[in-house]
């Protein structure tokens, strides 16, 4: 088996937070894979991008996953009760809440998901 730091970003039109679990995979992933993360709570709905995979030296690998794409004519995948909802089913599922910022993110059609803070 092999450990990993997952994270994880979800978000609003106000707050883009950031999730972190330490995850067993039986193979690495790859960027541009999808994944699929157990939710006690809410079900394993969302399969997220892969788009990072870092090694650093002496460290375990770190897997950082796009953010959701927010439906059609949405600014984020979530409305703001939803991500208070999401996070804290996460968080019963052993995630950790790392950080939560204002979510400066444009909506724009042709973005892979990735999250940037602005």
């Amino acid at each position: 088996m092999i450990k990993a730091l997952v994270r994880m970003y979800l978000d609003s039109p106000t707050r883009l937070c950031r999730l972190e679990k330490v995850v067993e995979f039986e193979a690495l992933p790859r960027a541009g894979e999808w994944l699929k993360l157990a939710n006690a709570e809410r079900g394993d709905y969302f399969a997220f991008g892969i788009r990072d995979i870092t090694h650093r030296e002496g460290q375990g690998p770190e897997v950082t996953l796009n953010k959701l794409p927010p439906s059609e004519g949405q600014l984020a995948a979530f409305d703001e009760a939803e991500l208070d909802s999401y996070v804290a089913s996460y968080i019963a599922s052993g995630w950790m809440h790392k950080s939560s910022v204002k979510n400066t993110v444009q909506a724009d059609p042709n973005s892979s998901g990735a999250p940037v803070l602005g």
